[in-house]
């Protein structure tokens, strides 16, 4: 059973999810979602290890970072400081690390930080970007979300719900950009929507940095055992895709998986089963 706990961590809260017994492996969402979007890996896992998943700061049921935090930095520092406090709060020594999207940008950044906390790393819908493109793709991805009086908020969070599932970036609606072909489930549209919503106007905060921090030379520094799941559902494939263009250490190794989320959840058991 999935249980759900609050830790204190630096002067706020942290929600956590936890299942399963054995090693702790720990699971990064991606944004701006919570760990309730990793329940059912949460249920393939537990049979593997401890299974831990935070709700990030400022998303789900976290209280954001400090202020003081987040304006002396533009990048994943805040987040890394905060991970370390979750371990320490959760007396964890050592964990597998997981993330996806977000998740996975906090993580390379908290294995080159803190590798001695970290027995493997497990990045999921990471990429590449060259400083063009993420200059192309942050331009228009991060629209206001503030509150307005008639209401248009609603209908712009609801576009941008709709459109991560069918075109990376979700705002180029055009053949070009489009990664799916298929209505995404209405549910799925609902919780994103939802999941906007709560984090409010400043649901960008880690998000923006993840993108600035989409850099394969960045994974190249990381010491621990890393392991790269190359998904084909994934909505970034084309730029997870980039990764081939570089030389990896032995120690950092790609783990490649048809579409199919039964078949990325297999990848990630069996690199966790690993350790």
């Amino acid at each position: 059973m999935i249980k759900k706990y609050y830790a204190d961590v630096l002067s706020g809260q942290t929600h956590y999810r936890r299942a399963g017994e054995g090693k702790p492996v720990v699971l990064l969402h991606a944004s701006p979602m919570s760990s309730q979007l990793m329940e059912p890996m949460m249920q393939s896992l537990v049979g593997h290890a401890d299974v831990i998943a935070p709700d990030t700061p400022g998303y789900g049921q976290s209280d954001p970072l400090p202020a003081e935090m987040l304006e002396t930095s533009d990048d994943l520092s805040p987040y890394v400081e905060w991970l370390k406090a979750l371990f320490d709060s959760l007396g964890l020594e050592k964990a597998a690390l997981y993330g996806t999207a977000t998740g996975a940008q906090i993580a390379i950044e908290f294995a080159r930080t803190y590798p001695e906390r970290l027995e493997l790393v497990i990045l999921d819908n990471a990429a590449h970007f060259t400083d063009q493109e993420r200059t192309e793709i942050m331009e228009g991805y991060f629209p206001s979300i503030e509150p307005e009086a008639n209401g248009a908020h609603l209908q712009k969070v609801w576009n941008m719900a709709r459109g991560v599932f069918q075109w990376f970036p979700w705002y180029a609606q055009d053949d070009a950009h489009r990664v799916s072909n298929q209505e995404p489930p209405i549910a799925a549209v609902q919780a994103t929507a939802l999941a906007y919503l709560a984090a409010g106007p400043d649901y960008a905060q880690a998000y923006r940095r993840a993108f600035k921090n989409e850099d394969a030379s960045r994974v190249t520094e990381i010491s621990v055992p890393v392991r790269i799941i190359r998904w084909q559902g994934s909505v970034i494939k084309r730029y997870s895709d980039a990764f081939d263009q570089f030389d990896w250490p032995s120690h950092i190794q790609m783990v490649h998986c048809g579409g199919g989320v039964a078949e990325r959840y297999q990848a990630i058991a069996s690199s966790i089963s690993e350790f």
